[in-house]
């Protein structure tokens, strides 16, 4: 049975927002159908939103683009997707059925303004795509000025790994580049908003996130934690401000005072709750207070941040032990707790099972630290010491020692490059003159009238089996015996929960660990949670800082009854680097190394317990934090989020996929310019002034990295001379595979050497073009080559070019072969390497994806010479480059062409999609005074590089009837537009004057827009004061104002005396007199 057949679908998905893709967009629109118009990039307009000229006329490329931009912008029958790609299509002509990939633009365009507030705070600078790295753009950005859409968007790449490194996933990549711009209270808040306790791991975390860290790449990393702590110490804690937040009438239960508890206390205090943590012992700070020694973190460090977590409502109960009387289950039932986090860490020693170890004398690594804390200090003075173990409860365990007068010996299993303990512990106690003996492990202690007086070690065959599991073997015949009055064995931790009965129903692993779900932190009782130690097993302190925060969020969820995954995001964790996609490390950068921390007279250390390292200095932090490579590009930082009024950041923002249905399909997706870094000759990416076409025209742009002074990129000198070297990366079969000549490359170059005289009114700039043969085909193009060489003096030189070498002062010498056969040198400031064009590697699998052919010798889309947009697929079509190169006038007649045969496909579904434009009322101004408003346009350098556009300004204000004067880079651009429409209404503007270009492509664009303001189209008139007067008065300046002021008076004076008209509908006869 046939299939049954659908009528077709009145819409068409044009891909590529270049010209060309615009242009077809704009005639289906215009002809009834609704487009869907995909674009790669964050704005439509392409290659030649980047020109600052087009050729043969030298029109301003903006000029011509932009009042199709904004018609297509605002036309109610195009959609524009930004940031997107074609994954699938299905279906036949008539009824496609797509799939378009979006990625997230992390601003939500319904609330951007457009105002760019979060460009001036954003602290990434990068190199600026759109100015092609010439000059420095930001993470938020807009590709360019006049952008459709105007809505600014977030460059984001995967999540840096110093980020992915942290367990906290603190933002470090984020106040590290607070810290570049000295907004050290900034940096602070970012990282309060996930670890309260900055000051304390800034001092005691062995931070993982610099492991990953790819500055090591270059040089060493960042030093991150000193980072942290930098900004934790320039604060006052006591007056720094506790946020108001609303109160919630639950309240919950925290056991332990640890970083675990602390931190999900303060979390849950920022959520409104009342956080009431109950300790077993004499001071809140865990591990944090019992077990890392003074010199490491002072007590001042850590009572004031607990101060501050107190500050946000959290009740610390200390001395108050979970037992009998008070137990878990009791703190659900009874008294009156939502939720119960369990956090009481790991603060029992592993004991070694050996013979001798309950003599007296055997002490225990955590037991000690916390007895020498709590006031009960072991004589030691005097006294032979053996510690045992080769973590860093062990360094802290014999560096304590040694500070109260015992004679220090630290033995461990592990080789020096084994050792758990953190290389820089390891270190800080060799310069404390701790003997460290390697690869010995305890077989006996040996004791005397219940003392111990030595111990008796057993050499280590290996620490670790095969997998990298701990499991030491010995030489059990390779003895050896030490002398000593006291061992302190420092082997590992373990966690003591005696406190749980069975009545609290929490359910322990095989470890003795309290079960939990990894994510949620939930445990086997409902309302209990739990992290940190007593989940993990002994691990970091942040780590268990993270996971107080994961709690919360959970118990957040839990107490207002949503699924506890609710509203969160996955933890991020590290990635192989070959799988990530991160900002390329820029290859100018230079070695600088990391900064090195101040630290007291070595001699110092062991005299006392004052802290060791003393921080880095502000000159310091800021020049290390401006190290950082910006790995995720956008930092994180959420200043663009603070302060954007409109609230549109939106950095929780995923990518989409959009299904369309459409009827067919234009294929635009541009080209890009061949890189010439193939041609290693040219020294392209070694040589500054050595630049590709496209390069060179930003350059030139008022809009571009210099704003139209023509300097060269390596000291911003003005150039004296400058070559253009011609087909570079076309007709070429030894460097590429480009066989075929681009078409537009010989008559860019021509318009590139006459514009860049233009430039240089001050001084003559000698341009020359080395060339094989110049291919001016087209409608007055030879003209336009024989009046740059007659009339502009640019020089043709026939040659063929072998190589370009620096010269001192960054001068360039190009070395060729004249048309005579003879070698010739000569020297330049700037060469510009006139590169082709070629299908992107992003068009060859838009290919792949809607199974088009491509001509296998040079990549374009493969067609029929008499149906040149029709594809190898009925009802995909195809303009512009992507069929074959040519210049922007073809691509426009083929774009038309190609919207003309979706059209005719189509015929049946005119009309039947589309949404209907509704106006406001037209306002009765006939009554009224006439208030004209001048908008005059600088038109980048073309108007305001001759005339004062200032002096132009002031004038206009004496002329009768002008209520508003205002005056714009680009008058024809949409934020513009939005400015005239804001203008009509505030100023109660009832007329209209624009003095700027062309009124044949811009008038009517500007009559819409005083339409859509309520205004008459017909009480608007425009002032040609560029093709009228700057460009023919180039070199008279006084004259082209004065002249500019004479048609601006007239055009006023003309559109005080219109009147409102009306358009008439008149039948057509449908006969014609040949």
């Amino acid at each position: 049975m046939a299939a049954e057949k659908r009528d077709p679908v009145g819409k068409v998905m044009v891909v590529g927002a270049g010209i060309a893709g615009v242009q077809a967009a704009l005639d289906l629109a215009n002809a009834g159908f609704y487009v869907h118009l995909v674009e790669k990039k964050s704005a439509i307009g392409g290659v030649m939103a980047q020109l600052d000229k087009t050729f043969p006329t030298n029109d301003c490329s903006m000029c011509i683009i932009s009042p199709k931009l904004v018609e297509c912008g605002r036309h109610l029958n195009i959609e524009i997707h930004t940031l997107s790609d074609v994954k699938a299509i299905e279906g036949a002509p008539g009824n496609f059925q797509v799939t378009v990939a979006q990625q997230p633009r992390y601003i939500d365009p319904a609330k951007c303004t457009g105002c760019g507030a979060c460009t001036e705070v954003c602290p990434v600078r990068i190199p600026d795509e759109f100015n092609l790295g010439l000059g420095e753009g930001k993470a938020i950005y807009r590709l360019y000025p006049q952008a459709i859409p105007a809505t600014f968007a977030i460059k984001k790449a995967d999540r840096a790994p110093c980020v992915r490194g942290c367990p906290a996933n603190l933002s470090a990549q984020g106040y590290v580049q607070l810290i570049k711009e000295r907004k050290f209270p900034e940096a602070l808040a970012l990282i309060m908003d996930r670890l309260p306790l900055p000051g304390t791991i800034g001092r005691i975390c062995p931070h993982p996130c610099e492991e990953d860290c790819r500055r090591q790449e270059v040089d060493e990393p960042l030093a991150i934690c000193s980072l942290k702590r930098f900004v934790a110490d320039q604060v006052d804690w006591d007056t720094l401000p506790v946020p108001e937040v609303e109160k919630q009438a639950q309240s919950v239960a925290i056991i332990g005072a640890g970083p675990s508890g602390l931190s999900c206390a303060y979390h849950l205090a920022l959520k409104g709750y009342k956080a009431v943590i109950f300790e077993a012992g004499p001071e809140p700070g865990g591990w944090l207070r019992y077990g890392i020694p003074e010199y490491r973190l002072p007590r001042e460090v850590l009572d004031r941040e607990i101060n501050f977590i107190k500050r946000h409502g959290v009740e610390i109960h200390c001395n108050s032990p979970i037992g009998p009387g008070r137990t878990i289950n009791d703190l659900l039932t009874r008294d009156g707790f939502s939720a119960v986090f369990v956090g009481v860490g790991a603060q029992d020693s592993i004991r070694l099972p050996v013979p001798g170890s309950d003599a007296q004398g055997v002490l225990w690594g955590v037991e000690y630290l916390k007895d020498f804390v709590l006031g009960k200090k072991a004589d030691l003075k005097g006294k032979k010491v053996m510690v045992i173990g080769g973590g860093n409860v062990a360094m802290d365990v014999g560096r304590t020692a040694k500070r109260q007068g015992g004679d220090v010996t630290i033995i461990c299993l592990e080789t020096r490059k084994e050792m758990p303990a953190s290389p820089w512990e390891v270190e800080e106690a060799e310069h404390e003159g701790l003997p460290i003996v390697h690869r010995w492990g305890v077989k006996e202690m040996l004791a005397s009238g219940g003392k111990v007086r030595g111990l008796e070690l057993k050499a280590v065959e290996r620490v670790f089996d095969e997998q990298g599991r701990f499991a030491p073997t010995y030489f059990e015949d390779q003895l050896t015996q030490r002398d000593c009055d006291v061992v302190i064995m420092a082997i590992g931790q373990r966690t003591d929960l005696k406190f749980i009965t069975e009545a609290d129903g929490i359910a322990l692993t095989p470890r003795g660990l309290i079960q939990a779900d990894p994510f949620t932190k939930a445990t086997s009782r409902e309302g209990v949670f739990t992290g940190g130690d007593v989940e993990t097993g002994p691990y970091i302190a942040i780590a268990a800082v993270a996971a107080g925060r994961e709690a919360a969020l959970s118990i957040d969820n839990y107490v207002q009854g949503r699924d506890l995954k609710y509203g969160r995001e996955m933890p991020v964790r590290p990635i192989k680097k070959e799988e990530a996609q991160w900002n390329p490390i820029p290859k100018d950068v230079q070695e600088r190394h990391r900064a090195i921390m101040q630290t007291l007279p070595v001699e110092d250390w062991i005299k006392g317990f004052k802290e060791i390292n003393l921080g880095l200095d502000a000159e310091q932090a800021v020049e290390e934090a401006a190290r950082c490579i910006n790995c995720g590009v956008c930092s994180e930082c959420m200043q663009c989020a603070i302060s954007c009024q409109a609230q549109a950041v939106a950095h929780a923002q995923g990518p989409q996929e959009v299904n369309l249905e459409v009827g067919a399909v234009v294929l635009a997706p541009g080209f890009q310019v061949y890189d010439p870094t193939q041609y290693e000759a040219y020294h392209y990416a070694h040589y500054p002034n050595v630049m590709s076409s496209l390069e060179f025209e930003r350059i030139l742009s008022a809009s571009g990295p210099y704003a139209g002074h023509l300097i060269r990129p390596s000291d911003h000198a003005e150039p004296k001379k400058i070559a253009w070297l011609q087909c570079v990366g076309s007709r070429d079969l030894n460097h590429c595979d480009n066989s075929y000549c681009s078409a537009v490359c010989c008559m860019y170059a021509i318009k590139q050497a006459v514009i860049a005289k233009e430039h240089c009114k001050e001084y003559h700039l000698d341009t020359a073009i080395f060339f094989m043969d110049m291919r001016t085909h087209g409608k007055d193009f030879e003209k336009y080559y024989w009046r740059a060489e007659d009339e502009h003096g640019v020089r043709f030189i026939r040659s063929r070019v072998h190589s370009i070498d620096h010269l001192p002062g960054d001068g360039l010498q190009i070395r060729y072969i004249s048309e005579d056969g003879s070698i010739q040198k000569e020297e330049f400031d700037m060469v510009v390497l006139s590169v082709g064009l070629e299908t992107s590697r992003d068009a060859l699998g838009l290919a792949r994806v809607l199974d088009i052919e491509t001509k296998s010798d040079t990549r374009f889309a493969k067609t029929d010479y008499f149906a040149p947009v029709d594809t190898s697929k009925p009802g995909i079509f195809v303009c512009g480059v992507f069929q074959g190169p040519k210049d922007i006038p073809q691509s426009v007649m083929e774009a038309s062409a190609a919207a003309a045969a979706a059209g005719e496909l189509l015929a049946q579904a005119r009309g039947k999609d589309v949404k209907k434009q509704v106006l406001p009322p037209e306002k009765d101004v006939s009554k009224e005074e006439p208030r004209i408003g001048v908008f005059i346009c600088n038109c980048g350098i073309n108007i305001g590089g001759v005339i004062n556009v200032p002096s132009l300004a002031e004038y206009a204000k004496t002329l009768p009837h002008v209520a508003y004067v205002e005056e714009n880079l680009f008058t024809c651009s949409a934020d513009t537009q939005a400015k005239i429409l804001q203008s009509i209404e505030e100023h109660n503007l009832n007329r209209v004057l624009v003095a700027s270009c062309s009124p044949r492509t811009h008038a009517p664009m500007f009559m819409e827009t005083i339409r859509q303001a309520g205004l008459n189209p017909y009480l608007f008139e425009m002032a040609n004061i560029r093709d009228q007067d700057s460009w023919v008065h180039m070199h008279e300046p006084e004259a082209a104002l004065e002249k500019a002021k004479v048609l601006v008076r007239g055009v006023a004076a003309r559109l005080t005396n219109l009147e409102p008209l009306h358009k008439m509908e008149f039948p057509v006869f449908k006969s014609a007199l040949v």
